[in-house]
């Protein structure tokens, strides 16, 4: 994979003086560096004026201003959802997976950085001490990668330390790159896990540039499962393709051939879905790219999605494979409704409290 490196780093002023925003730019005193007002990064930094692509190159340092510790975009009364939380400390990805919704989502092109970490988890560590009776799952790869900017960052080793003495909350750091090096040696007390997304060979190859191999990627999860770490595995989005059948078969495989189940925390399916507004944003970028050419219908939550029949096939294939190679880790389906989760999964939650508790079992 490559490794990011900013051309230009835009501090707001109101940041300069925060421990990780003075580490990054001490780590980067090569690389230019403008000061620009407090808030004032928002019209200046906006689409309309930076091309996606140029954008990525721009690094912006600045505070998060209100409530970072919130449930899942994702979340959905539409769909069974698993009440995951997020941390947004980041926002773009050095990446570039031609599905990526951040394309169409996120109003600024550039890569931003929360540089108040520390009040950050420090207000979510408050919140979740209200409830020490549930367990929470938490995560920072909705608006990033949690893993490839962390050269730069360096924010991992502070989530880890922190969720650590946490008894009930768990970190994941959700990923397709192969650095796993600064999680090495940490006092992680089985409180983090590490998760990668998967794919076929072929669709990592054709539709998810600068990222590790498939190969790489298994080989970094039994590094990190040496270090003590759980693990997760997400076949998320699964696209259909004329060889999907043994595309993933091929990853179901290479998984189970190096990493044993007991060291796995949780496996999720989810298909290709996406807002209308991304078909054309990728198709312009990736000119080359096809899939978004098959067959997809507008759902109720205001996405393209494919053919009942074609993702009940798919989701309801990795499944049987999932469950005869691992049939005690919990397997879970991304933003789909009952009607697929009944076709083919072995437990049916009421709610995504208990899908919550279930997902939690092998914690």
């Amino acid at each position: 994979m490559l490794y990011y490196t900013p051309d230009k780093i835009l501090i707001e002023e109101d940041a300069f003086d925060l421990a990780f925003c003075r580490q990054i730019l001490a780590d980067l005193k090569n690389i230019k560096q403008e000061t620009i007002p407090s808030g004032g990064g928002n019209k200046t930094l906006s689409q309309r004026t930076l091309s996606l692509t140029k954008g990525k190159k721009i690094l912006h340092l600045k505070q998060f201003q209100g409530d970072a510790f919130k449930l899942c975009p994702g979340f959905s009364d539409d769909v069974l959802c698993c009440n995951y939380y997020v941390i947004d400390l980041i926002e773009n990805c050095p990446l570039e997976c031609t599905y990526c919704i951040l394309q169409a989502f996120l109003n600024k092109p550039v890569i931003t950085f929360h540089v108040n970490v520390e009040k950050i988890i420090d207000s979510m560590v408050r919140e979740i001490s209200k409830y020490p009776r549930r367990q929470f799952r938490i995560g920072t790869g909705e608006h990033s990668d949690s893993m490839a900017l962390d050269h730069i960052f360096h924010v991992n080793p502070y989530l880890v330390e922190t969720f650590s003495s946490m008894p009930n909350a768990v970190l994941e750091l959700k990923t397709k790159t192969d650095t796993i090096d600064a999680l090495a040696g940490l006092n992680h007390n089985e409180r983090t896990v590490v998760s990668w997304s998967v794919n076929a060979p072929e669709i990592i190859e054709q539709n998810e540039f600068k990222t590790a191999s498939l190969e790489n990627r298994i080989d970094a999860a039994s590094k990190v499962i040496n270090e003590g770490y759980k693990v997760g595995f997400h076949f998320d989005p699964i696209i259909y393709y004329p060889e999907w059948y043994e595309g993933y078969k091929q990853t179901v495989e290479m998984i189970f051939d190096a990493v044993s189940p007991e060291h796995i925390a949780w496996i999720s399916l989810g298909t290709l879905r996406y807002i209308p507004a991304l078909k054309k944003i990728a198709e312009e970028r990736f000119p080359k790219i096809s899939i978004f050419s098959n067959e997809f219908i507008s759902a109720g939550d205001g996405k393209m999605r494919y053919l009942k029949q074609i993702r009940k096939k798919m989701l309801g294939t990795l499944a049987n494979w999932i469950q005869k190679g691992a049939p005690r880790v919990p397997l879970y389906l991304c933003m789909e409704k009952r009607s697929i989760w009944n076709h083919f999964m072995k437990i049916h939650p009421s709610d995504p409290l208990e899908l919550e508790r279930f997902l939690n079992l092998n914690i």
